[in-house]
């Protein structure tokens, strides 16, 4: 499953569901597939969020062996595939404008 994100004034952004659904339950909401953050809620849901990624601890990788390919995408950190959407929260915070996400 894929979910878009998208804000009132930015353009949207797409992530793996697991990953967004993670980052949607540290900003504070529901986790559902689909909702939305009011407009004069965006700011608070980033600063949940940022508050929440300085806390969480990436799970220890798992031995790669020699056949595995270098371009694992476990190694990726929670953090580095949050920063789009902390991106786009900022922006629409900035100009207070709402969120809203869909599963596509």
């Amino acid at each position: 499953m894929l979910i878009e994100i998208q804000g009132e004034h930015t353009g949207s952004i797409t992530m793996f569901g697991d990953v967004a659904i993670k980052l949607l339950k540290m900003m504070g909401q529901s986790g559902n597939p689909e909702g939305a953050v009011r407009a004069e809620e965006v700011s608070d849901a980033l600063t949940t969020l940022q508050a929440a990624l300085e806390k969480f601890e990436e799970p220890e990788p798992a031995a790669q062996t020699e056949n595995e390919d270098e371009e694992d995408d476990s190694r990726i950190s929670l953090a580095t595939r949050a920063r789009p959407l902390i991106d786009l929260l900022q922006s629409n915070a900035d100009q207070h404008g709402y969120v809203m996400w869909k599963a596509k």
